[in-house]
């Protein structure tokens, strides 16, 4: 079966906002395709069988998920399929900075869920009750309007009010933890902890015995869904604090390393090194790379 290749290009309307709602009433047959951003899906209406990487969920109204860049998917046997896509870049969004990471729903619904669907056999999706569902639904409305009529301030009124959405579906995918889903949020914890406690001293033993899982399980299981082990990932972290640091103050390298978590200035050159490519002092001198500048909101 060919896959259609779908780029950011030809479906994100504004190339200035990283976001793009398409209402979709009915759902229209598509062929397989992937795309290279991510797309938050919200099915208002029916029923349908969505295939992803060549696996077969059943999806109804209330249930919301994410499709991560670069996984093949595809709606089949649909019957009054309504949804609402919700294309989006989260580089471009920055949402790494975002307080929301301090919610385990944010982590478990973004990023490991989609993950570990084909494990769970989509059993820990996020599905909202009927009143959640109609008050996610007057949020995407209120998105639509802001990214199709363009008023003054669209940009920060549309950003606005998709970090509302994704706080409010992460908060009920807290709220509401099936038997497959307790275990994606007890990970969800674990990296809200070090989004949280990067300052502090943070062990792998520590962050397993707040996930409930032993701490070779526990390993393996964030390396899987994260991409870097979780001591790696904590540094990665503090790293990241540290840049935001280096650029926006005037304060010594040894000053920000010592209140991101590290101990030791030399490790933190290493690690910061690893992390942005670049001396700690070299990012600071240096100008980041030149990027295309949107307008202002």
């Amino acid at each position: 079966m060919t896959n259609h290749l779908l780029k950011k290009k030809d479906l994100f309307e504004d190339p200035t906002l990283p976001l793009q709602v398409y209402i979709r009433d009915p759902q229209p047959d598509f062929p397989m395709h992937s795309h290279g951003f991510d797309e938050l899906v919200i099915i208002l209406k029916g029923t349908a069988m969505h295939v992803v990487n060549e696996q077969g969920f059943p999806v109804k109204a209330g249930d919301v998920f994410v499709i991560s860049q670069n996984h093949e998917h595809q709606y089949q046997k649909m019957h009054g399929l309504a949804l609402a896509n919700i294309l989006f870049d989260p580089e471009a969004l920055m949402m790494d900075q975002w307080d929301i990471r301090t919610l385990p729903g944010f982590h478990a619904l973004f990023s490991l869920e989609p993950a570990f669907r084909s494990q769970h056999n989509f059993k820990s999706r996020l599905q909202l009750s009927e009143q959640a569902l109609n008050q996610t639904n007057e949020l995407i409305h209120d998105l639509t309007r802001e990214t199709e009529k363009r008023n003054p301030g669209y940009r920060v009124m549309a950003k606005g009010l998709f970090m509302q959405l994704a706080v409010s579906l992460s908060r009920a995918y807290s709220s509401t933890p099936s038997e497959e889903s307790i275990d994606l949020l007890r990970i969800g914890d674990a990296i809200a902890h070090i989004e949280t406690h990067y300052t502090e001293k943070i062990t792998l033993d520590q962050l397993a015995q707040k996930s409930h899982l032993s701490t070779r399980h526990f390993t393996r299981v964030f390396q899987e869904c994260i991409g870097r082990s979780p001591i790696d990932h904590l540094m990665h972290v503090r790293c990241q604090k540290a840049a935001g640091l280096l650029r926006g103050s005037n304060r010594t390298i040894t000053d920000i390393a010592f209140d991101c978590g590290f101990s030791d200035s030399n490790y933190f050159s290493r690690c910061f090194r690893k992390t942005m490519n670049q001396t700690p002092r070299q990012f600071r001198t240096y100008p980041a790379p030149t990027m295309e500048t949107p307008p202002g909101p």
